[in-house]
C-alpha cells in the first residue's frame, strides 16, 4: 500500500497544502526551511497518529492557529483524517469513521522514517534505542502494543504506591505482592519479543551493511530481565525501591548497544560510519515491517546525503532502486544532485518553495 494524496492545513508551517505522490521514488527538493522535514512528518503522522519530531501536539500547529488537519488518500481506496485542536484533543479517522482507540490504527500503514534526529540512537539515553524498537514491534504485533501498555500502566501504579507510604514498615506486601506478579508475567512477555527481533535485526543488518558498506555491524540486547526472574528478586530490590521510588527491575531499563566491527560505533565510528549504521538499521526495520506486514511500508528519507562521500551516495542509490521497495521519500536541498534526478523518468519531483508554505 502507498500514499497518493495528501491534503494538509495549518500543519507546522504549512498553510495549506496538496501533493500527489508515485508508488516509487519521490524526491522532495528545496532549501533548507521551506518545510520538507514537515511533509515528511505529515505523512509519518498517518501512519502512527503522531509527529516523529515534536512529541506535543501543540507544538505542530501553525503559528497563530488553534488546529491543524491532516488527510490522506491511500491505494487501497482508504482515506485518513488527523486533526487536533487545542482544546479538545486528538481525533483519528478511517474513510470518515472515528476511531475510538488509536491503537486499532497503528500497524495499518507500516513506515519507517530515516531523519537526522536519528543519531539520538547511537548518542542520546536509552528511551530513544527502547521508542525506535517498541515502535517497530507495535506495527506489527498488537498483542505486543497492549502488553506495553499494560507494563506501563503497572509500572506507573507501582511507583506511586511506593511514593505515598512514609515509611518502609508500612507497605503492605499483598499490594506490592500484586503489583509484582503482573510485572513478571508481563517483564518475561516484552523481553521474549524484544529478543526475537533484535535476533532478527542482526541477522539482516550484516546483510544491508554488506550493501552499503565495508563495516561489520552488530546490535546487543542488554536487560536486568533474568530468565528465571521470582518475586524474591523483587523482594530483595524493595527497600531500595522504596527509598528511590523506582522500580529498578523490568525491561523500562532495557538497552541496545551498537557496534561496529565490535567497537561502540559512538565512540569509534566516523560522522559518515555512524550515519550509514542508522540508515542500515532503519532498512533492517523496513524489511521486518515487509516481512510481517500485510502492507507494503512506506519509507521516509530526510536530508538522507548529509554526512556521506559520493562512494556511500552511489551504493545507498543503487540499493534504493533494487525491487525490495515500494513507495520511498527522499528529501534534499543540493541542486547538483536534482539536476541528475531530474535526467530519471521514473521519479516523481516535487519542488518545494517557501511561497507555497
Amino acid at each position: 500500500m502507498h500514499i497518493d494524496k495528501i491534503l494538509i492545513n495549518n500543519f507546522k508551517n504549512y498553510k495549506t497544502y496538496k501533493a500527489s505522490f508515485i508508488d516509487g521514488i519521490n524526491y522532495l527538493f528545496g532549501e533548507n526551511g521551506v518545510g520538507k522535514t514537515n511533509l515528511l512528518d505529515a505523512i509519518y503522522y498517518l501512519s502512527l497518529g503522531k509527529s516523529a519530531i515534536n512529541t506535543k501536539d501543540d507544538e505542530n500547529i501553525r503559528k497563530k492557529q488553534k488546529s491543524f488537519r491532516i488527510e490522506g488518500f491511500y491505494s487501497n481506496s482508504n482515506s485518513y483524517i488527523c486533526y487536533y485542536e487545542s482544546n479538545s484533543g486528538k481525533k483519528l479517522f478511517e474513510n470518515n469513521n472515528l476511531y475510538k482507540s488509536l491503537k486499532k490504527h497503528i500497524g495499518k500503514i507500516p513506515i519507517v522514517f530515516v531523519k537526522p534526529l536519528d543519531i539520538n540512537l547511537l548518542r542520546g539515553f536509552s528511551d530513544s534505542r527502547r521508542k525506535f524498537l517498541d515502535t517497530l514491534i507495535s506495527q506489527i504485533d498488537i498483542k505486543y502494543l497492549n502488553k506495553l501498555v499494560d507494563y506501563k500502566r503497572t509500572l506507573k501504579q507501582r511507583n506511586v504506591y511506593l511514593k505515598g507510604i512514609q515509611h518502609l514498615r508500612d507497605v503492605d506486601e499483598d499490594i506490592v505482592k500484586t503489583y509484582n506478579e503482573k510485572l513478571i508475567e508481563l517483564n518475561f512477555f516484552i523481553n521474549n519479543v524484544r529478543n526475537t527481533v533484535i535476533k532478527k535485526l542482526n541477522s539482516n543488518i550484516l546483510a544491508v551493511s554488506n550493501k552499503l558498506s565495508r563495516e561489520k555491524f552488530s546490535i546487543e540486547y542488554s536487560t536486568n530481565v533474568k530468565s528465571d526472574l521470582s518475586l524474591v528478586d523483587f523482594d530483595k530490590k524493595l527497600e531500595s525501591d522504596f527509598y528511590t521510588k523506582k522500580t529498578s527491575i523490568g525491561i523500562h531499563n532495557d538497552d541496545y548497544i551498537f557496534y561496529q566491527d565490535d567497537r561502540l560505533i559512538k565512540r569509534y565510528g566516523s560522522q559518515g560510519q555512524q550515519k550509514i549504521f542508522i540508515i542500515s538499521l532503519k532498512i533492517c526495520e523496513y524489511l521486518i515491517l515487509k516481512e510481517k506486514s500485510e502492507n507494503n511500508p512506506i519509507i521516509l528519507f530526510d536530508d538522507i546525503y548529509h554526512k556521506l562521500d559520493n562512494k556511500r551516495i552511489e551504493l545507498l542509490n543503487k540499493y534504493l532502486k533494487e525491487k525490495i521497495f515500494k513507495q520511498i521519500f527522499i528529501s534534499d536541498s543540493v541542486h547538483e544532485r536534482l539536476d541528475k534526478v531530474k535526467i530519471s523518468k521514473d521519479i516523481n519531483i516535487i519542488e518545494l518553495e517557501n511561497e507555497k508554505t
